[in-house]
């Protein structure tokens, strides 16, 4: 049996105070120095932290005992430690006295949560000393139940339990002993002693009962956490990867569906095309027919209005021709005077009626005459 000891890269840093933005500001400088470009290559210590590896550490252990404080400055933390996880970091944070307020909510950033027997976390509405008048007051107001939800919704990803929950929990401002913390959620986990010494045996031949079998050591249970860690994500990437893989075959098949229908309405546009191409065809050529007719027709009306234009001309000249005439044959009966016009009625007079009574039958028969001359 051989014995393997393995001192994973870790480091260490505290939050023992209030959250504000000096305290911050150095928690975020000590996590810098343990995971910026110039992590220590020697195992160095730096006051409070201490760097175990060769180069940057890969788990970060986070001491908290703090009243909260600041949410704008803790949300810095918060979102510090939602980066070094992105970057394969696991980031673990040990409650040694209390979690209180923003205290709690950068807990809920960290891969794990441990409490000692005798810490207590505590979880409320977001607060504010601010003054000022009745519009400042209710627009402050509304910041803080905008920054309450926020915050609910934060403990509701971690605890699994409702936002409405959560939200009734904070209003009432709720103070959890350990057990509590554990039992709703915000917290993992019950511990003694931080950093315990995790004892792993794996058998490397099952099938031989006196194969020789490795005893590994591990000075943080960190180590065993990260593997677990990235198990746990490379099966939820490989689910992913099913999922996604599923939906781009469903994609596929909407794909050729949709090049049918295409194809189909491409072919149905053709045709349509054609058939409206037919019908612009005979259309036009109707309209040229009509065309056609139209011009023939306005000749012959051309040709109709000539020759009523030019019988209008020989009636004019007919009339004038009856006209003298009819006032020469009058003259030779001794009858004065032009012929009235008449319209051509019928008893119309020459003149009076003695004048007429006193004309001769011969002179009656030549009115006559002229009478219906003058009315052809």
């Amino acid at each position: 049996m051989k014995t393997i000891l393995i001192e994973n890269k870790s480091g260490k840093v505290k939050l023992n105070e209030v959250v504000t933005r000096e305290s911050i500001g150095r928690m975020i400088d000590e996590i810098g120095k343990l995971f910026g470009a110039t992590a220590s290559a020697s195992g160095a210590d730096f006051g409070e932290i201490m760097n175990a590896a060769e180069n940057a550490v890969d788990v970060l252990e986070i001491e908290i005992n703090s009243p909260g404080g600041s949410v704008f400055d803790g949300y810095t933390v918060y979102h510090e430690i939602q980066s070094l996880k992105d970057r394969g970091v696991v980031v673990n944070a040990t409650i040694t006295g209390m979690a209180a307020s923003m205290a709690s909510v950068i807990c809920m950033a960290c891969d794990k949560v441990s409490i000692v027997p005798h810490g207590r976390m505590m979880i409320h509405d977001a607060s504010s000393g601010f003054s000022g008048n009745a519009d400042e007051m209710r627009k402050q107001a509304d910041l803080l139940d905008s920054i309450s939800a926020d915050i609910a919704n934060i403990y509701s990803t971690r605890t699994g339990k409702e936002v409405d929950e959560i939200r009734a929990m904070m209003k009432k401002e709720t103070w959890m002993d350990a057990k509590t913390t554990v039992e709703n959620g915000f917290a993992d986990e019950v511990v003694s002693k931080a950093n315990a010494l995790v004892e792993i045996t794996l058998n490397t031949d099952t099938q031989n009962s006196n194969s020789e079998t490795d005893m590994i050591f591990l000075t943080n249970k960190a180590a065993v956490e990260k593997i677990s860690g990235l198990e746990a994500r490379t099966a939820e990437l490989e689910a992913e990867i099913s999922a996604h893989a599923a939906e781009v075959e469903a994609l596929k098949a909407e794909q050729v569906t949709a090049s049918e229908a295409i194809a189909e309405r491409d072919e149905k546009i053709v045709a349509l095309s054609a058939e409206l191409s037919e019908k612009v065809s005979a259309i036009s050529a109707e309209l040229a027919e009509k065309a056609e007719a139209i011009a023939a027709a306005e000749l012959v009306i051309k040709d109709q209005e000539a020759i009523i234009e030019t019988a209008n001309e020989k009636l004019a000249s007919f009339d004038e021709e009856v006209a003298s005439k009819a006032q020469l044959q009058i003259a030779s009966l001794g009858f004065t005077g032009s012929i009235p016009e008449t319209s051509g009625e019928v008893g119309a007079t020459l003149s009076t009626r003695e004048q007429i009574n006193a004309i001769p039958d011969a002179k009656k028969r030549q009115e006559a005459r002229l009478k219906n001359w003058k009315n052809l």
